[in-house]
């Protein structure tokens, strides 16, 4: 009778467990992975939905767990205030090592990392917002946060408000 009793405990335990299970891989795929777990990450997929939704524009981050640039980049990145600011005006998306999407307009001048591109509101990439401060020959790498401030700022200008609806005024016909 004992025995039974255990076999029904632990077999009603066990859709709770599986969800719980599952729900971690959901979060492990937004989660913050160094980047600063004070900044609401999303997967590619969700961010999408979330900015056509809010009409923010999205920032994406590309990068690998063995990428030594990735890592001096982690730091900088997560200490930042004002990156920690402009974030409330993107979507904020983190993609790591097989999250990276295999779409060539998300590797606008090769597949280095780490790479920092910015999408509108409908999730097209806007491959003329670049780092200014950086290599010419590497246009989406970011080594300081102040070169993320600066392109955040940048994207921010084109990507929203009057501006962005000026330069696509025509795109709804």
């Amino acid at each position: 009778m004992q025995s039974s009793s255990l076999n029904v405990v632990l077999f009603s335990a066990f859709p709770v467990l599986l969800s719980l299970w599952c729900f971690q891989d959901v979060v492990e795929a937004a989660s913050d992975k160094g980047f600063g777990d004070h900044i609401s990450w999303r997967t590619l997929e969700d961010g999408k939905n979330e900015a056509t939704a809010s009409g923010l524009p999205i920032m994406v981050i590309i990068h690998k767990t063995w990428c030594g640039a990735c890592k001096a980049l982690k730091p900088k990145f997560a200490e930042s205030k004002e990156i920690s600011e402009l974030a409330h005006n993107f979507v904020m998306v983190n993609l790591e090592d097989e999250e990276e999407p295999k779409d060539e307009t998300f590797s606008p001048d090769g597949g280095y990392i780490p790479r920092i591109l910015f999408l509108d509101p409908s999730g097209q990439v806007h491959p003329e917002i670049i780092n200014k401060m950086g290599n010419p020959n590497y246009k989406y790498f970011y080594s300081s946060a102040e070169q993320v401030v600066s392109g955040m700022k940048e994207a921010e200008e084109k990507l929203t408000g009057d501006t962005f609806k000026r330069s696509h005024a025509g795109d709804e016909l």
